[in-house]
């Protein structure tokens, strides 16, 4: 019989996996973030950074915790691109960075922050790598201001590349985002090794959510498609 599994990339679904599943968040974040100091332990953090004198903005983030390094990571999945996507990006990762003298914090005892954005489409159709890391460079020398890294996964652009290895730990979670499916339907792949994508498989059956998260994962579907049909029409 074939399974309802919901799709990953769903904001309920999402924040279900990575905001309470801290096993699953600390290998994705080692895999795709690849932080100096591994993670191995998480606390999570409100999802709101509340507004300062600055900006007025109120910033929701989807997932963000700390690790028992003071490491910082924020977690986001965009399904739609909106104009200004990468500003706002900054504006998150800053925010982070900046709430830290809030608390009083001196300039060299500051701790890194680290977001990771997942885009379900395309951002840079002229870049061939779909992984991409950013950071605060000399323009230069090699030299390196830390304290900031934005890493964006344009999941829209791995998906067309095809040719996945799911010996490659990267590939496997690609995958799980992509075709959860595919993961417990190949009969050459033992997803039994890997504990942490069986588990992130199995609870996107929809039994594992209440009536309340499916009308909102539908509610969600439904809305993702008019904007895709309203940006195609505009566009026409």
């Amino acid at each position: 019989m074939k399974r309802d599994l919901l799709k990953p990339t769903a904001d309920v679904v999402f924040k279900r996996i990575f905001g309470q599943e801290k096993d699953i968040t600390i290998e994705f974040i080692n895999l795709f973030v690849e932080p100096p100091v591994p993670v191995v332990e998480i606390t999570y953090l409100k999802q709101e950074m509340l507004a300062d004198n600055r900006d007025g903005k109120v910033s929701v983030v989807d997932i963000r915790c700390t690790d028992t390094n003071n490491q910082h990571f924020i977690l986001e999945m965009q399904v739609v691109h909106h104009e200004g996507f990468l500003n706002r990006q900054l504006l998150y990762a800053c925010k982070a960075y900046a709430q830290q003298f809030n608390a009083g914090i001196h300039y060299a005892k500051t701790n890194p922050v680290y977001l990771l954005t997942i885009l379900d489409y395309e951002i840079l159709p002229g870049v061939q790598a779909w992984l991409h890391p950013f950071s605060f460079k000399h323009e230069f020398e090699n030299i390196q201001l830390d304290g900031l890294s934005v890493r964006l996964i344009e999941l829209g652009k791995r998906k067309k590349m095809d040719n996945f290895n799911l010996d490659n730990p990267l590939d496997r979670w690609i995958t799980f985002l992509a075709e959860p499916e595919k993961l417990i339907t190949m009969q050459k792949f033992d997803i039994s090794v890997y504990p942490n994508l069986m588990k992130a498989v199995e609870i996107l059956d929809r039994s594992n959510f209440t009536l309340e998260q499916q009308i909102a994962y539908d509610n969600h579907l439904f809305a993702v498609a008019d904007i895709n049909q309203s940006n195609i029409d505009s566009y026409e």
